[in-house]
């Protein structure tokens, strides 16, 4: 088996050989981005939260009433809903929030230490107004200090004091304690235990709470609250008649588990993820649909050669071998090409969603993959071109 000659039987079939190495080339590069945009996504779901994601519900809503829009009726209105829901068997524990944990954006804003801005600034943090029991819906140990237990206005009057997660006050206080030191938000009052707030934080475990009433809800407010487990579709599917019966002046828009939020957040890339997938699932059908037709016409052109070859004493392994090895030879050659596609197609890829570097490791699995199905493909005609008859192939001669 000459390798020479098989390069020329390539080149012979110029137009052939160079359309089934883009279409290498081109599977090559969906694969290897969709497998990285699937690892990243499984990667993202399973990084730590500091929830407990299948049993705490987030319910968004809004008054529809003008009236109940504004304290002190809706003070009353909120009241009388965490009434509702906490006398609900299978409730642990509630809360009203200005927004949901695990999402990709919401109301943010900067903290900094009174005394150390320029340094101690991070421009970008969760701010949660809750009740109390917030900490208790989210199961959040308290590592310093104390949470307040009265809900307090915005009147402008007094700082409200502040409650930062544990990675939020080593970052603005390094150390020592951050308990009754002051940030541009009021006094801190407690350090709590880092849980995922927004995507698009700083840094997603930089979350900044305050006990105090929600500030405007003509857009909506949340109720969050912890279930005890076996509860969570029952409760979820009870919730809206629950507090239209509170109230039927609400909208309730929806209610969702931590772990649909968490799913929710990263859709985008899941949901590209799936559609490279598909893609290179179909390119790779394809890919093996022309390897063999490709293996099959040229077992045909060649049979006369190979009868020849046959009755010069080749076997049929060895001719099995080099139909083979030039299907594996083209492959390789679209994998080359397909590696250099695969980088720029991550490249653009990252200029649209949030993705890594290209690893090595993943266009070279790639190649081993494409292999495997050209391989597959293209073991039948090859396997057919070797019961090519000497005196059938040579009675023309």
């Amino acid at each position: 088996m000459s390798l020479q000659l098989i390069f020329k039987s390539m080149l012979r079939r110029k137009v052939v050989t160079s359309l089934l190495l883009v279409q290498l080339a081109l599977t090559l590069a969906l694969l290897s981005n969709s497998s990285l945009l699937a690892l990243q996504t499984w990667e993202q779901l399973r990084q730590p939260t500091g929830l407990d994601l299948d049993h705490i519900l987030y319910v968004s809503l809004k008054p529809t009433s003008k009236n109940l829009q504004e304290y002190p009726a809706f003070a009353d209105l909120l009241e009388r809903q965490l009434a509702a829901v906490r006398q609900m068997p299978g409730v642990a524990a509630v809360s009203h929030t200005n927004q949901s944990p695990l999402v990709t954006g919401g109301s943010n804003g900067n903290v900094n230490d009174e005394n150390d801005r320029d340094r101690s600034n991070v421009s970008t943090v969760p701010q949660y107004t809750v009740s109390p029991d917030f900490l208790q819906v989210l199961q959040l140990d308290v590592l310093e200090g104390e949470i307040p237990q009265t809900v307090q206005a915005w009147d402008g009057d007094a700082a409200i004091p502040v409650v930062l997660t544990k990675s939020l006050a080593e970052r603005v206080f390094p150390g020592k304690s951050a308990i009754g030191q002051m940030t541009n938000a009021g006094p801190v009052a407690a350090v709590i235990e880092d849980f995922y707030g927004q995507r698009s934080a700083e840094r997603v475990m930089y979350n900044r709470i305050q006990i105090a009433q929600i500030y405007g809800v003509a857009w909506g407010y949340g109720i969050i609250l912890r279930v005890e487990p076996g509860n969570t579709e029952q409760i979820r599917s009870q919730l809206p008649d629950v507090l239209k019966t509170v109230d039927p002046n609400i909208e309730v828009f929806s209610v969702r588990t931590m772990d649909e939020q968490l799913h929710r957040m990263y859709r985008n890339e899941f949901g590209l993820a799936t559609l490279l997938a598909v893609l290179s699932g179909l390119m790779l059908l394809v890919s093996m649909i022309s390897s063999y037709s490709n293996a099959h016409f040229n077992a045909l052109k060649r049979q006369q050669e190979i009868g020849i070859k046959r009755a010069l004493g080749a076997s049929k392994q060895g001719i099995l071998l080099e139909m083979l090895t030039e299907n594996w030879c083209t492959t390789v050659a679209g994998a080359g090409i397909g590696i250099v596609a695969a980088w720029l197609l991550n490249q653009a890829l990252a200029l649209v969603i949030s993705i890594p570097a290209l690893p090595v490791w993943l266009p070279l699995t790639a190649l081993l993959m494409l292999m495997l199905c050209v391989t597959l493909a293209t073991w039948y005609p090859a396997r057919i071109a070797t019961q090519v008859s000497p005196a059938t192939a040579t009675k023309t001669l």
